[in-house]
């Protein structure tokens, strides 16, 4: 029986650090082909290659370079690089004619998918449904695309493949698999343990800050940036906790031409460059309090039992919220995260760890085996079959029948 040629397309760090078991099992699958491709959005060696080092996550076997491309030309911006994405992604489905194209998440990557369902192969989509209803992120915009081009969705919990449904998604479509990140934090504990970080940062167990600050919403506008540096200083000073900051380029080069540097060459500030996985679970796991714009740093908390604040006026992930474990800032104004980071200074750490994964066991063994069960029954070749769809309700309405 010929193999399920199965591309999986992926593009930053965190969806290395996400899909680090599926991918191994996909490889060693006896019914699925699996090529592993790049985008190139990530492409610093500290910001990927490090990640891929750590989880020992293979060389993907096509690297569609598109951010080092793009930044070679001169040129910045999304529709830049998007334009690439879309003739590099359309080039290698040329050469490789997959059965299925998979992503996970929601950058700019998966816009490719956009090419990829145009061009008549299946899409599958990894941690559907989330949705911020904020549309001044790009993400949000992102997400919206390839969750309505999907023909497999798998998203964390129920409450996401119900977004998905009232969308109009028809349900057979969408798989509820748990949070796949659970299987980076509990696998990889020990090593984590292991990590030296807080001695070479200079910090003690439950007495630092732990800062990150990306996002474009945050980044792009000086006020946004300074009220949150700002307020965080304020918390840090009055209590006497150093705040460690590892710095993102394109959050330092945005502090350089705001003129902000100012704040964060204050004494509290303990600055480094992007960390690996294990050095940053492991100072998630000791700050007293993590405070962050990012998606994914705001499960890894909850997971690990410290307190956190999102930096942020909306999330996508409002469980992590509903369990207690972290508070989001909302409005952005001036001093508006200060009264977040007293709250949340003063949080029990007793809440439910397993909200994110409520079924146990490992979610990505639970997105192999329903993909190789789909594979196995034809999924993928009637999924958008209109003899296939012809009696559903909306489609017979269509039709007006």
């Amino acid at each position: 029986m010929k193999k399920f040629k199965l591309v999986t397309l992926l593009g930053i760090r965190p969806d290395y650090i996400r899909m680090f078991k599926l991918i191994k099992l996909l490889d060693q699958s006896d019914t699925i082909e699996h090529i592993l491709v790049h985008s190139g959005q990530h492409y610093d060696p500290e910001l990927f290659g490090i990640f891929m080092e750590e989880f020992g996550i293979r060389k993907p076997d096509i690297d569609l370079g598109i951010g080092l491309a793009v930044k070679e030309r001169g040129l910045t911006g999304h529709a830049y690089q998007n334009s690439l994405l879309t003739e590099r992604t359309f080039e290698m489905l040329e050469k490789v004619k997959p059965d299925a194209v998979m992503y996970l998440g929601d950058t700019n990557t998966v816009l490719s998918s956009v090419v990829v369902s145009r061009s008549g192969y299946p899409v599958i989509h990894l941690e559907a449904g989330g949705r911020s209803y904020d549309w001044r992120m790009p993400e949000e915009k992102n997400r919206v695309v390839i969750d309505h081009l999907s023909d497999a969705l798998y998203s964390y919990l129920p409450r996401y493949k119900d977004l998905l449904t009232q969308e109009g998604i028809e349900d057979f479509r969408v798989t509820v698999i748990g949070n796949i990140i659970v299987d980076a934090v509990n696998q990889y504990g020990k090593s984590t343990d292991a990590s030296k970080i807080l001695d070479i940062l200079g910090v003690s167990e439950k007495k630092f800050m732990l800062v990150t600050l990306h996002r474009e919403e945050t980044i792009s506008s000086k006020e946004i940036l300074e009220n949150k540096l700002s307020d965080i200083v304020r918390f840090a000073e009055e209590n006497k906790y150093p705040v460690v900051f590892p710095v993102m380029p394109r959050t330092g080069a945005a502090i350089e031409k705001f003129g902000l540097g100012h704040i964060v060459d204050k004494d509290v500030f303990i600055k480094s460059k992007p960390l690996g996985f294990f050095d940053f679970l492991r100072l998630e796991k000791d700050a007293q309090i993590v405070i962050s714009d990012s998606g994914t740093v705001q499960e890894e908390p909850l997971i690990t039992g410290t307190r956190c604040v999102i930096a942020r006026r909306s999330t996508e992930r409002p469980e992590t919220i509903w369990a207690g474990a972290t508070i989001l800032e909302g409005f952005e104004g001036r001093g508006t995260l200060y009264p977040k980071i007293v709250e949340s200074s003063k949080m029990g750490t007793d809440w439910d760890r397993s909200i994110l994964n409520p079924e146990g066991g490992s979610p990505s063994e639970r997105t192999y085996q329903d993909l190789v069960k789909k594979v196995e029954t034809g999924y993928f070749k009637n999924s958008r079959s209109f003899d296939f769809l012809k009696d559903k309700e909306s489609v017979r309405k269509a039709y007006n029948k």
